[in-house]
């Protein structure tokens, strides 16, 4: 055996065996607390301006405030479209919290969901990020995704445990893309708060509260732009430039990274007027490549929303930015798409959660203006998108057909089978109303000529009844030029005719007159003797505005005789009815009584109601200035039950008004002959009444 030889401070042994208890000093080592770094107030700096959240800033500091619960663990999921603001958000509450002294540490971590050209980070590395905040060794973190998830609640809770004052721990999950990224960060008991902010909704986290951000309002968005200036140059005299700024501001589409973006354009260049800057983004080929500055582009919000999606959605998506209108139905865009009503269902129902469409209504989805740019301006558009929104176009432009096809329908005649009934048509176009006024815009701007023609004539019924005087204009405008541009003589006519309607509607009365001359002189160059008398009609009625009797009542003379020619027994009514008004107007009473008398027997035989009930009022008024006021109350009655029954208010209130005026020249005990409700009296002081007269049906188009 070696006898031992003495090496430092250790004794150097050969051949000797030894058992649990060893010759020396045995050392055991245990871990006291954290040995690595710690980032327990990782939280950043909230934005320095920070506007129009004091709603949800409010609801998710409630959340988070321990006083609540102190035991439960509560979650918030905060969700928005890239660029609304979720990590500003966040920033405030904590630092709210951070001056309530509510928690022991605010951890945070970027999940990098949508972050370019960042894979987004693992449940697996976003524990690990956390375990070395808390101030675990890196060789102690344990490598499966559950034993690390176990490892981190551990951390929190004996965090909490050793602070003096017990206090949770709050941890921020930022920009997360899905919920697999966010569930195994859950803290457990012990009264922590966790929030994460996602573009999607984390839905599928159970048990949590979730917030959804949308866009500013307008006075929200006008004063971070003012705070943008003010703070950067105090004595900034645009800050106080609140045209200029509020034009700035839709235009951004209240955004808060693009009102950033733009407020940053102006900071730069100090003599740059905000209007100015409107008219530079306005004129652009596409909006969203002005949005940008140094180091931000509102483009790379879409671009990273866009990578994440499906080879069907991403197509949808882009489709539907070439969409006309503020929103688009499910059906139509099953027909853009050529998707299955249901498959088309479904992929805007994960668009709307990826935060990139919304849905206003029920089956109704929008694009944020700045998306439908992105998706319009895309340089590699779906390769079928013209022939999509053609497609897109035709259906809008056969649907409204079969519509006004109902509204012009009178008893018993055949109707499409497109709507059940005339209420059905009418909610259609009521709901699809502002979509279809884009539509003829998109028509025009495409070259899509029957769309650009045909939507404005068989909307004008419509728009008429709704009284929606300024659209009816400019859709027949459009019309008029498409029209003749392409050479088609026939729809040109009957566009300056609906013109014409739209024109003395906003008492314009002579364009009005040149409207109705020019589809007068069209008409009879074609050889159209329909339509030339109904342009006879209808200027007769713009000249009787104008105090042109004389004349109108030849254009309206013209008119019957040509459409008795013709055998159009409606519009011969019709110009009976407006003949007899034009009588009126140079006391020629008995005669108008005798117009308007074969007027109202022509519509009682052809069954429409609702002139009828024109007829009647007109007849009321000839009858009054006959002092056969018996006649008269009866006639008044009979059309506003009518225009009651057909829910014509704004006439029926015609009815109503002329009533006022015969009813106190009889008996003060006579009442209407046929009960009906009465309006619910009113505290104004009533006008003084005036007999107004019913004008006879008009035309936009030939039918």
């Amino acid at each position: 055996m070696t006898p031992p030889t003495p090496d430092g401070d250790r004794l150097a042994q050969t051949g000797v065996s030894a058992g649990r208890d060893v010759i020396g000093t045995q050392h055991t080592h245990h871990h006291q607390g954290p040995t690595s770094p710690t980032a327990l107030f990782a939280a950043p700096p909230p934005p320095p301006r920070f506007t129009g959240r004091t709603r949800e800033l409010t609801a998710l500091v409630h959340r988070l405030d321990p006083r609540r619960d102190s035991q439960a663990v509560v979650v918030s999921a905060l969700a928005g479209m890239g660029g609304i603001g979720k990590t500003a958000l966040a920033a405030h509450a904590a630092a709210t919290a951070a001056e309530h002294d509510w928690f022991c540490a605010h951890l945070w971590i970027d999940l990098h969901g949508y972050t370019p050209h960042t894979p987004p980070v693992t449940a697996e590395a976003a524990l690990d990020t956390l375990l070395r905040a808390l101030g675990t060794r890196p060789d102690d973190i344990p490598l499966g995704l559950q034993e690390r998830a176990a490892a981190y609640r551990s951390a929190l809770q004996e965090l909490s445990r050793t602070d003096p004052h017990a206090r949770p721990v709050l941890v921020v999950a930022d920009n997360a893309r899905d919920p697999a990224q966010v569930r195994p960060l859950l803290p457990g008991p012990g009264g922590h708060r966790l929030v994460a902010t996602a573009r999607t909704g984390l839905a599928e986290l159970a048990g949590a509260h979730h917030l959804d951000l949308d866009v500013l309002a307008e006075p929200d968005a006008l004063a971070l732009l003012a705070a943008e200036l003010s703070t950067h140059t105090p004595d900034d005299p645009r800050s106080h430039d609140e045209a200029g700024l509020e034009r700035l501001a839709r235009c951004c589409g209240h955004l808060p990274l693009a009102l950033e973006v733009t407020a940053a354009h102006l900071k730069r260049s100090p003599h740059l007027a905000p209007g100015r800057l409107v008219q530079r983004l306005e004129s652009a080929s596409s909006l969203l490549r002005e949005l940008s500055d140094r180091d931000r582009a509102v483009r790379t919000v879409f671009d990273t929303s866009l990578a994440t999606l499906e080879t069907t959605q991403a197509r949808v998506f882009l489709l539907l930015g070439s969409a006309p209108g503020p929103s688009t139905s499910t059906a139509a865009v099953a027909v853009l798409t050529g998707l299955e009503f249901e498959e088309a269902a479904e992929v805007l129902e994960e668009l709307a959660t990826a935060r990139l469409l919304t849905r206003p209504a029920p089956d109704r989805w929008a694009m944020h203006d700045l998306a439908a740019d992105y998706a319009r301006n895309h340089p590699d558009p779906p390769a079928d998108r013209e022939p999509a929104l053609t497609r897109l176009l035709d259906a809008y432009t056969d649907t409204v057909d079969a519509a006004d096809d109902h509204l012009r329908a009178l008893p018993g005649q055949g109707v499409p089978d497109a709507f059940d009934d005339r209420q059905e048509a009418m909610a259609w176009l009521d709901e699809e109303h502002a979509t279809l006024i884009e539509a003829v815009r998109t028509a025009q701007a495409t070259g899509h000529t029957r769309a650009a023609v045909h939507l404005p004539l068989n909307l004008a019924r419509y728009l008429e009844h709704r009284r929606r005087f300024t659209e009816w204009e400019q859709i027949s405008r459009i019309a008029q030029e498409v029209a003749h541009a392409s050479g088609d003589t026939q729809n040109e006519a009957a566009a300056w005719n609906s013109l014409g309607l739209a024109l003395r509607e906003t008492r314009r009365f002579d364009e009005a007159i040149d409207a109705h001359t020019h589809a007068r002189t069209l008409h009879q160059d074609i050889g159209d003797t329909h339509g030339q008398a109904m342009a006879w009609t209808n200027l007769g009625t713009a000249l009787r505005q104008v105090r042109r009797f004389d004349d109108a009542i030849n254009a309206h003379t013209h008119a019957r005789t040509l459409h008795q020619e013709v055998g159009d027994t409606h519009r011969e009514a019709s110009a009976w009815n407006n003949l007899g008004t034009a009588l009126q107007e140079v006391r020629r009473f008995d005669e108008a009584i005798d117009a308007h008398t074969h007027a109202l027997s022509y519509y009682q035989d052809i069954g429409d109601p609702h002139s009828e009930a024109g007829a009647w009022n007109n007849l009321g008024l000839a009858l009054r200035q006959v002092r056969r006021f018996d006649a008269a109350i009866n006639a008044y009655t009979h059309a506003r039950n009518t225009f009651q029954h057909t829910g014509d208010t704004h006439r029926e209130a015609t009815a109503w008004n002329n009533l006022g005026v015969v009813l106190p020249t009889c008996a003060a005990s006579r009442k209407p002959s046929t009960p009906t409700p009465t309006p619910a009296p009113s505290t104004k002081k009533p006008a003084t009444p005036t007999a107004k007269p019913t004008p006879g049906t008009t035309s936009a188009a030939p039918s």
